[in-house]
């Protein structure tokens, strides 16, 4: 019995401990140089929705504010040995919405094990098509507007989906082997969601926080679907914050195999 208290006792301990040394991970993503104009996307359809939609609709594969913020630089952190076992995955519901013909969110960052919930709101058929190496490459029609999906993550990887209907459509899921993970400048102080052409006039320095990061040597990796990734090993404090910053210089793109 004694022995089954000291095992409960050091359980607690190390769980209070575990949460009590932790800091918080701050900084942020900017592009080094003039930024480059966006391309106008086109538009091929008779649907008269995404007509009105997409009107002067322009490309979110790198967007650019005033301020030099980067939108949609997935940020997350790799833990050494198994710190990140100790918390739960994040249980929040996550979905990729089809709206005004475009992916919302442009890019969504989720851990292994989640469910996307793929649904769309636009009174027109999609069809998404995800192109996975490591996940079910899965490609399949969202009907009607409501009409949910679920898309079960099993690895870790960057995941495009596009729509064969709409084929100026793009957007990512981007599984990451982390409990502490955010994206760049994609909603506002209210919670709400930045459209492409608003972030682009901000003055946001493309800032980020990952919070409550247990302490120790770890590695925060930042990751944009066109610049590439970067990343920078730190020492994350026992109480407080750490700043690590990204320059789009950071960033490197994959070796062509």
């Amino acid at each position: 019995m004694k022995s089954l208290k000291l095992i409960i006792t050091l359980l607690i301990c190390g769980t209070m401990a575990s949460v009590a040394f932790a800091g918080n991970v701050t900084g942020t993503v900017t592009y080094e140089g003039d930024a480059p104009a966006r391309k106008a996307l086109t538009i091929n359809t008779q649907e008269q929705h995404c007509i009105d939609a997409t009107k002067g609709a322009k490309s979110e594969e790198l967007v650019i504010s005033k301020g030099k913020g980067i939108q949609n630089v997935v940020v997350y952190m790799r833990l050494r040995g198994t710190q990140e076992l100790e918390i739960p995955k994040d249980k929040k519901k996550l979905t990729v919405d089809q709206k005004d013909c475009r992916y919302l969110p442009h890019v969504i960052a989720v851990p292994v094990g989640a469910i996307v919930d793929v649904t769309s709101s636009d009174p027109v058929a999609h069809n998404v098509h995800s192109y996975a190496a490591k996940n079910e490459a899965k490609n399949f029609i969202v009907k009607k507007k409501g009409e949910i999906i679920p898309y079960t993550i099993t690895a870790a990887e960057a995941i495009k989906l596009t729509c064969d209907v709409h084929t100026w459509m793009s957007g990512y899921i981007v599984a990451v082997n982390s409990n502490y993970y955010t994206v760049t400048g994609q909603k506002d102080d209210k919670d709400k969601w930045i459209h492409p052409d608003d972030y682009e006039k901000s003055s946001d320095k493309g800032k980020y926080t990952l919070k409550d990061v247990p302490a120790g040597r770890a590695r925060v990796v930042a990751w944009h679907e066109k610049l590439g990734t970067a990343f920078k090993n730190v020492e994350v404090p026992a109480t407080g914050d750490i700043s690590v910053d990204f320059k789009s210089t950071d960033f490197k793109l994959p070796k062509k195999k």
